[in-house]
């Protein structure tokens, strides 16, 4: 059986979780833990485009300005159940060590708090309550966004591969792509906060908050599709010969 396991390994690019949460060496248990990679990415990557048709095919058809705003649409079950969702497997994925699953597990509990804390609605006058758990979900959409960022970065460890050799040409590749996710989610995060001081009408005009978030999503998702080994053939493992 664990040779078995070892060529499944090898087939799917299977990179060894921590010694915490070690996966038992059988093959279905090794191909369940790289489609929860890849039921990330699909979450991710879904989201926003779900949110956007669901409204517009079922709501009024009127563009929220971010994400979150879609918690006061006829999407707000989509919206929570999705977060809540992709933060429990946020949560209970094993990374290479404790710096990855404090990483994973705070971008997951931060995930379900951005679910469970609804931003502000757009009233004019807004309640102490409201204030308090809008502002609460600003801070844990924040720090949920830095965790992708560093989570995205993080992939690009060199484990389990040997640090005396030279890394595999497909390794460097999807570091490439690692890295790349990491910049767009924070360079998306920093333009959010810079338009927060934006004038109200060029806010107004477009959604651009939705947009940003959108696109870090997709970068998060994308992240986590190379990790599954879901994209590119180019990007995968090679198979064991």
């Amino acid at each position: 059986m664990s040779g078995a396991g070892g060529e499944i390994r090898m087939s799917i690019g299977f990179e060894n979780p921590s010694a915490s949460r070690q996966a038992p060496a059988n093959g279905v248990f090794l191909i369940s833990y790289m489609t929860l990679r890849q039921a990330v990415g699909w979450i991710g990557t879904l989201l926003p485009i779900v949110l956007l048709a669901g409204n517009q095919i079922f709501g009024s058809g009127t563009l929220p300005g971010s994400m979150s705003a879609y918690y006061y649409t006829v999407m707000r079950n989509v919206f929570v159940a999705a977060l809540c969702v992709l933060g429990v497997f946020l949560a209970d994925y094993a990374g290479y060590g404790k710096w990855d699953n404090l990483i994973t597990t705070v971008a997951g509990c931060f995930a379900i708090g951005v679910a469970l804390c609804p931003t502000k609605p757009s009233a004019a006058v807004l309640t102490t309550r409201q204030t308090i758990i809008g502002d609460l979900h600003l801070f844990f959409a924040a720090v949920m966004f830095i965790a992708l960022a560093v989570m995205a970065f993080r992939f690009c460890k060199t484990a389990p591969y040997s640090r005396s050799a030279p890394l595999p040409r497909r390794k460097r590749r999807r570091n490439i792509v690692y890295r790349t996710c990491g910049c767009s989610i924070a360079a998306c995060l920093l333009l959010a906060v810079i338009l927060n001081f934006a004038p109200a009408s060029v806010k107004a005009a477009v959604p651009w908050l939705f947009i940003l978030e959108a696109l870090a999503v997709f970068a998060f998702g994308a992240s986590w599709f190379v990790k599954g080994q879901t994209l590119l053939p180019i990007l995968k493992d090679e198979p064991a010969s």
